[in-house]
């Protein structure tokens, strides 16, 4: 039971509530950005940055039958006052500047940012009154950066939101198996509230609150689901603030259901839902990790995760020093130069408008125009099936002619083909545009199949041409087959 006065009478006001205030239409109008938005920089950086994944010459990172260099503390078994002591004193990132990471996710086509405030390790990478366990206090440092970020993101254009691990926290809260944190679970439960006080209150706009690892005490997620609505009514809440475990009928203030890490789902989503990817193996950073997706594959990815009406949050892992590694900031580089000429082919769009892929890759829609995502080139022609009618129009998206391709169409099993040249314009994904002039109609009868990450290991089902690409295969520990 939470003791605290404003903690008790947070909870009251929920369980008074009249039952009419939960039968009311939904007002999700603070939804509509992140719909838009389609792609967001996820951020991992805290303590565990300073180790890279090693702990006393032994590497836990890059999940390789355990956790990823982030949960140092928890792999290695190291107490907390030995982590903080240890660690504490070295995280002293000088090279850290805000403008030039929020310029580099601006950059690559990023529309939010999403950054660690505390991870499970409990540190604090804003100023709090709640505990000395934060980058004021007990770093050399003493620098704000939610702070940092928050303001160079409201200068930027950027929306900006933060991680902050509520329910698991190895330093305050208990670990169990007779390690005790520093806090009764009463004294936790009031540090999260002032926690959240704090960032909801401090840092301007708050666009979202992506929490993680949630617990089965729904009241306690509730409460914590209510103060964020009454600080920061039009932040968007990840539903990781509830426990997989309870069902989604249950999770109140829950605005878009987290897929689990690196997931892509087996077919389109019609709610409003969000992936995370990493770069290579590991989150936060680690030394020797080098097992990095190429250009190609996070472009792909991000025309997948729109094509399935999923938003991608892709994570950079900083160094201890405060610097974005070179292999993030070349591929971002990349992806942006690939987004200034496609990305009305990811922003505003939704999922597919059939459901299921092709071969070549797959379909975004926005109104009357279907984007198909050519990610496996077919010089004999770009078909597809399901849609009603033929298009008045389809060009190369990167073409600033725009300059109309052939196309046929089959009323016998709708089928539509797009002639192309020998050559894909771009290997990585050559997006046509396919415009119609009465709204897209969709053959009730259509038939298909997904052929692209049909389950978390497996990329494609036919791969002939891009040889590079998807080469490197998640290990057996994260594919959850």
């Amino acid at each position: 039971m939470m003791t605290k006065n404003k903690s008790f009478c947070t909870l009251l006001v929920l369980l008074v509530m009249p039952v009419l205030a939960f039968s009311a239409p939904k007002n999700d109008s603070h939804m509509e950005w992140w719909r838009d938005a389609r792609f967001g920089m996820f951020i991992h950086w805290g303590l565990y940055s300073v180790q890279g994944g090693e702990w006393k010459g032994k590497d836990y990172g890059k999940e390789q039958g355990g956790a990823s260099a982030e949960w140092l503390m928890n792999s290695a078994n190291i107490p907390k006052e030995e982590y903080r002591n240890t660690l504490a004193p070295k995280f002293n990132p000088t090279k850290f500047d805000a403008a030039k990471w929020v310029s580099t996710a601006k950059q690559a086509g990023m529309k939010y940012m999403v950054i660690t405030s505390k991870h499970h390790d409990g540190f604090c990478l804003f100023e709090t009154k709640g505990t000395d366990y934060n980058i004021m206090e007990a770093s050399p440092f003493k620098r704000d950066i939610i702070k940092e970020l928050s303001e160079e993101c409201a200068k930027q254009g950027i929306k900006f939101g933060v991680y902050y691990s509520q329910f698991k926290d190895w330093y305050h809260r208990s670990r169990g198996r007779g390690n005790p944190g520093t806090m009764s679970t009463e004294e936790y439960l009031d540090l999260v509230e002032k926690n959240l006080d704090e960032l909801l209150s401090n840092y301007g706009e708050m666009a979202v609150l992506w929490f993680d690892t949630g617990g089965n005490d729904v009241i306690e997620a509730d409460a914590q689901g209510a103060r964020v609505r009454e600080l920061q009514p039009n932040a968007v809440i990840c539903s990781r603030l509830y426990s997989r475990r309870v069902p989604a009928e249950q999770r109140k203030y829950a605005d878009f259901e987290s897929l689990p890490d690196r997931m892509l789902p087996k077919k389109r989503m019609t709610e409003d839902s969000e992936t995370c990817m990493t770069m290579r193996h590991n989150w936060g950073y680690d030394r020797t990790d080098d097992a990095w997706k190429n250009p190609k594959d996070i472009i792909e990815f991000l025309a997948l995760c729109g094509a399935r009406g999923v938003n991608l949050l892709l994570n950079v892992g900083p160094t201890p020093e405060g610097t974005l590694l070179p292999e993030e900031i070349e591929r971002l580089k990349e992806v942006g130069e690939w987004m200034k000429v496609n990305s009305e082919s990811i922003y505003g769009t939704h999922y597919s408008p059939v459901d299921y892929d092709f071969w070549w890759g797959a379909m975004t829609q926005k109104d009357k125009t279907i984007y198909l995502h050519v990610l496996e080139w077919k010089p004999e022609g770009i078909e597809f099936n399901g849609i009603v009618g033929k298009p008045s129009k389809a060009y190369f998206l990167a073409d600033p002619k725009r300059k109309a391709l052939p196309v046929t169409y089959e009323a016998n099993g709708q089928v539509t083909k797009v002639e192309v040249p020998a050559n894909a314009p771009d290997s990585r994904n050559t997006v046509i545009a396919v415009e119609y002039d009465a709204p897209v109609v969709i053959d009730p009868d259509a038939k298909g199949k997904y052929h692209w990450y049909t389950n978390r290991r497996t990329r494609h089902t036919d791969i002939r041409q891009s040889e590079n690409a998807g080469r490197h295969a998640l290990p057996e520990a994260v594919t959850g087959d």
